[in-house]
């Protein structure tokens, strides 16, 4: 058997030991880890290229595999991605060219989805904002107002997929109303307490719009200027899935104009370490901004890692990946 060769491009966490673990049960095999040759690990093309080209297994994190990347790749038989979304991968041009990619499409559907229920709370109650306000010496009631019972609000979730529905879960007991679109999902049936119905519908009639939307070229600023102009005044957005699924700019308009009352954001359309870039940072008493940090947890965290490594183990050992896009 010819020996298989791994290569990790880039990951943000402190080690890789659990994956190196796993797949050094394959037996002989070349493990390159290149965070260990470059700070960050590798990200431009030409770098991947150069390590992976010959590779049989390649595992990303936010390194981009274009086209171009996979057209060169002589031998791999699967890319590897931590993460649920795939939108650093041409996952077309991996098809044609007989590559198989694999995600972690279940390891972090409970934190990701408390933490989109905590930025709706956090939006209807103003927790921040009111935590701003005493530090400031400035703390009276109407400094927060209008706040509005969470059981009188609609809540309109964008994507119905696994993250979605388990917020949609965890809403249910609070009383509110809860709204969905996705034309993709097949079975409403199976929640006859959520009303299905068509964006520009969920739009215009939620309260609160939660966002669950893989990011793809079709869903790229999906809340545009338009888009914003069809909801009601005082609307409340959060977005827990992909930054570019938002354009900024028009979010800080529709803020402007008294369309967007107040945002909860985990994502936004720079890297996690330009955020501060982002024009929304400027509205920091509307706008609660968290850290890219909803998927984690510990436990999520092992997951992850765990599930990224088995999906090349299986796809090298036994022609299968665990989860495959």
């Amino acid at each position: 058997m010819n020996r298989s060769k791994i290569v990790f491009t880039d990951y943000y966490y402190p080690h890789n030991h659990i994956e190196v673990e796993i797949l050094k049960k394959l037996g002989d095999v070349e493990i390159i880890d290149c965070t260990k040759l470059f700070p960050g690990g590798i990200k431009d093309e030409d770098r991947v290229l150069e390590y992976a080209s010959d590779a049989d297994a390649i595992i990303v994190q936010f390194a981009k595999i274009s086209r171009r990347v996979i057209e060169r790749l002589e031998r791999c038989k699967i890319i590897s991605r931590y993460a649920i979304g795939v939108d650093v991968i041409d996952v077309k041009a991996a098809k044609e060219k007989g590559i198989v990619v694999a995600n972690v499409p279940d390891y972090c559907i409970e934190e990701v989805s408390d933490t989109a229920i905590a930025h709706i709370f956090n939006c209807v109650r103003k927790i921040s904002r009111s935590n701003d306000l005493v530090h400031q010496e400035k703390w009276v009631f109407t400094n927060v107002k209008p706040i509005h019972r969470f059981s009188s609000l609609t809540v309109g979730l964008l994507a119905f997929g696994n993250i979605s529905r388990k917020v949609a879960e965890k809403l249910r007991s609070f009383g509110v109303k809860i709204l969905a679109y996705d034309p993709f999902f097949s079975q409403p049936e199976i929640y006859p307490w959520v009303t299905f119905l068509s964006l520009e519908e969920v739009l215009a009639q939620a309260d609160i719009l939660s966002v669950h939307v893989p990011l793809t070229e079709q869903s790229h600023h999906l809340l545009n200027r338009e888009r914003f102009g069809l909801m009601k005044k005082g609307v409340i957005i959060v977005n827990t899935s992909r930054g570019g699924l938002i354009d900024e700019v028009a979010l800080a308009e529709a803020i402007d104009l008294g369309i967007v009352a107040g945002a909860g954001l985990d994502v936004l359309e720079y890297p996690d370490e330009d955020y501060g870039k982002s024009i929304l940072t400027r509205y920091s008493d509307k706008v609660c901004i968290t850290s890219h940090f909803g998927w984690y947890s510990e436990e999520a965290l092992i997951e992850l890692q765990t599930k990224t490594a088995m999906n090349v183990y299986e796809m090298l050992k036994n022609g299968k990946p665990l989860y495959q896009v």
